[in-house]
Formats: C-alpha cells, structure tokens, sequence
C-alpha cells in the first residue's frame, strides 16, 4: 500500500468518525507532502515513499489521538493570515475575527491613534489590525504568558510588522496603570469559558492552554474590565471584546453599573451575540 489514493482510503476509513473525515484527510497528506489538494485526485497513482508514508501516519496518528490539526501543522489562517501556533497559544477561531473588523472601523470613524491587544496569544488580532489598515496607530500586544508572547514575535517577524508593535508582558491592564498610558481602544478575547462549561467540550479543547479559555465564573475579566479600565481608557474610548453569549446580558450588566454604554452587540454566524463594543462615558 503506497500508492497517494492507497494512503487516501486507508487514512480516511481511520477518521470516518470524525466530522469532516474527508477534509480532514485531505489535509494531513497535503501539509504532510507539501503538495496542493487538486494533485491528490490527479495524481492517485503516485507512489510514496517510506519516509513520506511514515510522516503521513505519525501525523494520522496524532489526529487519532484527537491534537487538532493546528497544532500538527502549526498552522491557522486567521482574517487571510497565516499565523504559527502551538500547545502555547489558544487556536484562532473564524468568530474573532469581528473583533479585528469593529476595531478597524472605529480606528477610522473616529481617528484613534492609540490600542491595545489584552491577551494576545499568538498576536493574530494586533498583527491583522496592523496588516490592514493604512493610518499611523501605535499598537500594544500583551500577554501574561512569555512563551505566548514569543510566538506573538515570531508571528509579526513572520508578517514583516514586528518594528510596528509594542509587545510588553503584562497581566491584564497593569502596565498601562503603572506607566500612566491613556488608550484609544482596549481589544480583548479574553479566557470567558466556565469551570462548568469546561468540562463537557470537545477532546480537541484540552490540548489548548487552559489559562486562555477558563475562569470560574466566565466574568471575572470583564469584571476587571469594568473596574479598571477608565484608568486608561479614554473619554469616549472604547472596549471591544469577545464574549460568552451565554454570559450576554450578565456582561452588558457589569459595564452599565460601571458606567459604561453598550454602544453595539455583534452576533456571529449562529445568531449569538459574540462581540460587544462599549463606550466609556467617564
């Protein structure tokens, strides 16, 4: 069994359980070979050699222990982007996207100069804000993991934009607090999975660094949010952060007793409210 479509069959008949089997086998024989899709189905009569073949199952096998295929490859496309993740960074998801679009449009709309990225894992929203959008801002990225952080750098370098943002470790706002920066914009995904939710997700999950996904209750960084970020947040600035939409209206709850106005809700491709952008009233 050498053959490119001998391989294809067997690899697919292992993962016929998971969802997209086919997808998922075309994948691990493309990025493992280095070759396009199309030339799997016009070249089924390739042969393989032994070193290739032992690099396809060893890949195979890593899916079957259920490591998503992001971190096999190191590999996640974010907003046209090619970003390098591993076991250190959360996996960028197609929803938080929305984050770097109201970003960029509020970035024009009002002229802001100034933003932070609080959390930035592997620097995919900083570095596509920074990749698409022609006026001068300055752009912080921060993280309170240094292994994150090094990835984040690896990523701009990657991305030619590494001269272009401040990457400073930091647990949540605290170096703005203590250098008296004042911000434009705080953009966030921040952990917002519960204990309790937690326990019941999908194998590919765990593989993922906790302490980007989880907090006991899902509230506690809007709850810093909510506290401490008129510190550094301009008048009129605003907070554009990723949410649980399970945790939707506690959220917009914590910001209105703080003072803060939801100025929009975005709903992502299920109808559920994932972003919201609030405005400090000061």
């Amino acid at each position: 069994m050498n053959t490119l479509n001998e391989v294809y069959t067997e690899i697919y008949n292992r993962l016929k359980s998971f969802t997209s089997a086919r997808v998922e086998t075309e994948v691990i024989i493309s990025k493992t070979l280095n070759l396009e899709k199309e030339k799997i189905y016009i070249y089924p009569e390739k042969i393989l050699n032994r070193k290739e073949i032992k690099e396809i199952y060893k890949n195979l096998n890593l899916r079957l222990s259920r490591v998503p295929l992001e971190y096999i490859f190191h590999e996640k496309e974010f907003f046209g982007l090619n970003f390098y993740v591993d076991e250190n960074v959360l996996i960028p998801r197609q929803e938080t996207e929305f984050l770097v679009e109201e970003t960029i449009k509020l970035l024009s709309q009002y002229n802001f100069k100034i933003v932070a990225d609080i959390g930035t894992g592997c620097g995919n929203i900083a570095i596509s804000i920074i990749k698409n959008i022609s006026s001068e801002i300055k752009i912080y990225a921060t993280d309170i993991s240094n292994k994150a952080l090094k990835i984040a750098k690896k990523n701009a370098f990657l991305h030619k934009v590494e001269d272009k943002i401040i990457f400073v470790q930091t647990d949540k706002l605290q170096y703005f607090i203590d250098n008296n920066i004042v911000l434009d914009i705080i953009v966030s995904n921040p952990p917002y999975v519960t204990e309790k939710e937690y326990k019941n997700l999908q194998p590919e999950i765990y593989f993922e660094p906790k302490i980007a996904l989880v907090t006991p209750t899902g509230l506690e960084f809007y709850l810093y949010f909510a506290n401490y970020s008129k510190k550094v947040l301009r008048e009129n600035g605003f907070l554009i952060l990723e949410i649980n939409s399970n945790l939707y209206d506690k959220i917009c709850n914590i910001f209105e007793k703080n003072n803060f106005y939801i100025y929009k809700t975005i709903y992502d491709y299920y109808n559920l409210p994932r972003v919201v952008v609030v405005k400090n009233n000061n």
